[in-house]
């Protein structure tokens, strides 16, 4: 196989049905350029495993199964571990690309915009066609947990998680970003190096707001994307309130990662504000 311009990341945890389907949509990709395929499975479970070797299929498909769950973070360093290429694409399981032509627009997008560090498409939930809410701005630690309790409901907290969830965005407009979920986007294998790939500080979630931080910090970009679409089946695992913070261990490990996000971060400035206060001087 040629040197692959993209490596497209899957992790997978008991998804393998929907990683088949996202891998299909992928190998119906119109581009003239070589990609690979890297899916790393952290089900631990033979049956999983099973239906993701009938991928296998593809020979521009590596397969890597874990005998342990090692979390979101380190299971997206091992698929990148093993790709070449110069672009890295981040994607979950259940994603699956209906335009032929997503790849490759990306990715010259990327190439005609070298100031771009993360760029990130439209989401469609499958369910119901809405477009999923996959900005948001910088985190903070206060809102995150206001928004799972009752004290969102009230008027002035009410405004300021409306913000942080960004639901004034225009969906339809390309624009700069505080942060996109990494349920999909693109970066440069130039700045995943540099960076040291997803902070290993973190178990599964809070990597993406701190990649994009990051980025805008040393002076690159972060961009959502409209003008193409993916779609996805809409399930969150941070999705809860303060009832579920007690039954599910993945609403209490957000809590945790979010702590650590807060602390590696306490006291600095919004870097995509500072970075456009640069520019006008």
């Amino acid at each position: 196989m040629a040197h692959p311009k993209v490596s497209i990341i899957i992790l997978d945890y008991l998804k393998s049905k929907r990683v088949c389907e996202n891998v299909d949509s992928i190998h119906a990709q119109k581009v003239d350029f070589p990609f690979e395929v890297i899916i790393v499975d952290n089900s631990c479970n033979p049956l999983n495993a099973e239906k993701l070797k009938t991928l296998k299929k593809y020979p521009d498909v590596k397969i890597f199964i874990n005998d342990t769950n090692v979390g979101y973070i380190r299971g997206n360093n091992q698929g990148v571990s093993h790709s070449h290429g110069e672009y890295i694409l981040i994607v979950n399981p259940d994603i699956v690309w209906r335009d032929p032509h997503t790849l490759q627009k990306l990715v010259r997008y990327m190439e005609h915009h070298p100031e771009i560090g993360v760029l990130g498409p439209k989401q469609i939930n499958d369910g119901d066609g809405s477009v999923a809410m996959t900005v948001r701005a910088f985190p903070k630690l206060t809102l995150q947990v206001a928004r799972r309790t009752w004290l969102r409901r009230l008027p002035l907290i009410k405004g300021w998680v409306a913000h942080d969830e960004m639901r004034h965005l225009n969906y339809g407009l390309i624009q700069p970003v505080d942060w996109i979920q990494s349920s999909f986007w693109v970066t440069r294998r130039s700045l995943w190096d540099k960076f040291g790939g997803l902070d290993s500080r973190y178990f599964i979630f809070m990597s993406d707001p701190d990649y994009c931080f990051k980025c805008w910090k040393e002076g690159w970009q972060v961009i959502y994307y409209p003008e193409v679409a993916v779609y996805a089946d809409g399930i969150r695992a941070s999705a809860g309130g303060l009832k579920a913070f007690f039954t599910r261990w993945t609403l209490r490990q957000h809590l945790k990662d979010a702590i650590v996000y807060r602390w590696g971060h306490w006291f600095q400035p919004n870097p995509r504000e500072a970075y456009y206060k640069s520019k006008v001087k």
